[in-house]
């Protein structure tokens, strides 16, 4: 699958700032570049609107990606309100047909369980542009409300956010079959072993074509 990975905000357009001036623009930037890291150690390909603190206008984000023909559109956020006791995960999708709709709830379960935060639970629009403009299915994540001090304290530990990351990652991949490689852990896969080379060959390019690019041929000599 291509995955694009849409961090929120960036550069001039800090989004939501808390109590305590923790940025959203930077701290969606530090949890998608996890996200990313995970999703290409399974071999996913990924493609992002940014990867530094730069600002992207949301006609950027969305051309790119429809020019890219991403699968999916993740846009990683913050949420803010004027009541600061505000707290909880939501996920915004087009509508109620949205091919998302299951990873929408997935991702509410999930991030507001291993954050300990209310589930606030998928809600709908046609008017954010992220949504409105992509030709992919794309899904908009709003981890928390940084504009509770409880939470921008929990989001200034790097421990947290990288249990948030692998949250989100666990999700998504468990969405098309696939899980987390754990760090530093590989298994290598051997799918067929030939008198005849031209078989192995076959076999690799066959692989290659279904998205396996690190396949090799390891010649074997009996004695």
């Amino acid at each position: 699958m291509k995955w694009y990975l849409d961090f929120g905000h960036g550069g001039k357009d800090p989004g939501a700032v808390g109590p305590t001036n923790l940025k959203e623009s930077d701290t969606a930037l530090k949890i998608g570049m996890i996200v990313k890291e995970n999703l290409e150690n399974a071999l996913e390909k990924v493609i992002t609107t940014r990867e530094n603190d730069k600002y992207y206008s949301l006609d950027y984000r969305t051309k790119k990606a429809n020019n890219e023909n991403s699968d999916y559109f993740i846009s990683i956020h913050l949420n803010s309100a004027t009541n600061t006791s505000a707290k909880g995960c939501e996920v915004w999708i087009y509508n109620e047909n949205s091919k998302l709709q299951t990873l929408a709830n997935n991702l509410c379960n999930n991030l507001a369980t291993k954050m300990n935060t209310p589930n606030r639970g998928i809600k709908y629009s046609k008017k954010l542009a992220v949504l409105k403009n992509t030709k992919m299915p794309a899904l908009l994540i709003e981890i928390d409300f940084i504009s509770n001090k409880e939470v921008e304290n929990y989001l200034r530990n790097d421990k947290n956010l990288k249990n948030i990351s692998d949250t989100i990652s666990s999700t998504l991949l468990s969405f098309v079959n696939k899980s987390i490689i754990d760090d530093g852990v590989f298994y290598r896969v051997c799918i067929g072993s030939f008198s005849n080379k031209d078989n192995a060959v076959n076999l690799k390019n066959e692989a290659i074509c279904k998205g396996f690019k690190d396949t090799h041929i390891l010649s074997l000599i009996h004695i």
